[in-house]
């Protein structure tokens, strides 16, 4: 929602609907940014979680006997040459898991992303790709990514920084969630992988967004000749509750001093939720789901005129680079009177629909949508 538009207050949900404390349905496309992907309250993974509450909700770092069930699902879903490496409770505290433990692998401290990619709002995670953090701590290296320059460019860009022998991981965002949706090509992420390797840094895939089924397959990574050291993976795992994982290649070890674990991280109503999100996801047909929307999204918004909204995506994430000629104001009410929530942030707008979604109503949204950008062009 635009800051001039008074979004709903929501009292309940069920799928991809939810209604405000006037009983009113709205069409959800923000799905709590991308963490509810089975759709609000999905009937098992809320079973899960209500029996639960009942017996046990924090344990501290002692076993609990549902987490060997859920380190297998976990691990079935990686490559061969990854496991699990223990599950956190957000995304950005993932990325600061995965910084101690790339420092501790190689012995070093600094880092390398690219602009505007999101791996949190830490201070660390958030200087390493946005110019507007508040807190700048040292060692960190930004490169600009595709948006602004071409690949080659970028290449030789971060093999200078890898060459200071300092750098302990180069963290990728392989689609931009938070920044239009920009994506470089497989060739490119295979070599950027390649040059950490060359020179004795990792890389580290954060997928929080992307993880799960988001664009296709259970990982964006595996489109890739090449497996990066570590992956981050968060939001939809728990389908809306609060949960994240990191996942190592065999050659990283796990050291004291890579400070594992935290208060709630792993709690048995995470491992109830994760468990019951990851059984429910193998029953269903994702990748052939995520498919139908992104053929949806393609076809629907492709009419519009790219000199005046690009539209970029994949399966389940689509962003709207908004032209100047587009009326933001006019665009977001329109969206509102008709009871659609999207996130508009500035001149993007990022749609984030449910893998479980009707197709119609997919179809629908879309074509709203379409239709009102057009109709807010000057």
């Amino acid at each position: 929602m635009t800051p001039s538009i008074t979004p709903p207050m929501l009292s309940r949900g069920l799928g991809s609907l939810l209604h405000d404390q006037h009983g009113q349905g709205w069409t959800d496309l923000i799905t709590g940014y991308g963490a509810v992907f089975l759709g609000h309250c999905e009937p098992k993974i809320t079973a899960a979680l209500q029996a639960q509450s009942t017996r046990l909700w924090a344990a501290g770092r002692l076993p609990v006997d549902h987490q060997p069930r859920v380190d297998r699902l976990i691990n079935q879903l990686l490559a061969s040459d990854m496991r699990q490496a223990g599950l956190l409770s957000t995304g950005m505290e993932a990325a600061e898991y995965a910084m101690r433990l790339a420092a501790t692998h190689t012995g070093r401290q600094a880092f390398i992303a690219f602009e505007r990619s999101m791996h949190g709002k830490s201070a660390m995670s958030a200087a390493l790709c946005w110019p507007n953090a508040p807190l700048r701590p040292g060692g960190l290296h930004t490169l600009p990514f595709v948006d602004r320059c071409a690949e080659s460019d970028i290449l030789e860009q971060l093999l200078a920084v890898l060459r200071t022998g300092k750098i302990a991981a180069l963290f990728v965002e392989p689609l931009q969630g938070s920044n239009g949706a920009h994506q470089a090509s497989a060739a490119f992420y295979e070599q950027a992988i390649a040059l950490c390797h060359e020179h004795g840094s990792l890389c580290i895939f954060d997928e929080t967004l992307t993880g799960l089924y988001r664009t296709g397959p259970a990982f964006y990574a595996e489109r890739l000749v090449g497996t990066p050291d570590m992956l981050i993976f968060a939001k939809s795992m728990g389908n809306g509750f609060p949960v994240a994982c990191v996942a190592l290649g065999m050659h990283i070890q796990i050291t004291p001093q890579a400070l594992p674990g935290s208060t709630f991280a792993g709690n048995p109503l995470a491992l109830a939720v994760v468990e019951a999100t990851l059984q429910r996801m193998a029953e269903l047909p994702l990748t052939q789901q995520v498919q139908q929307l992104d053929e949806i999204a393609r076809q629907t918004l492709a009419p519009l005129d790219p000199t005046q909204v690009f539209v970029r995506g994949q399966g389940a994430l689509w962003c709207l680079e908004l032209g100047a000629s587009v009326n933001i104001s006019t665009l977001a009410q329109t969206l509102h009177d008709h009871h659609l929530l999207v996130t508009i942030t500035g001149r993007f707008m990022r749609l984030l629909p449910a893998a479980t979604m009707n197709t119609t109503d997919w179809h629908q949204a879309c074509e709203l949508i379409a239709q009102a950008c057009q109709a807010a062009t000057s």
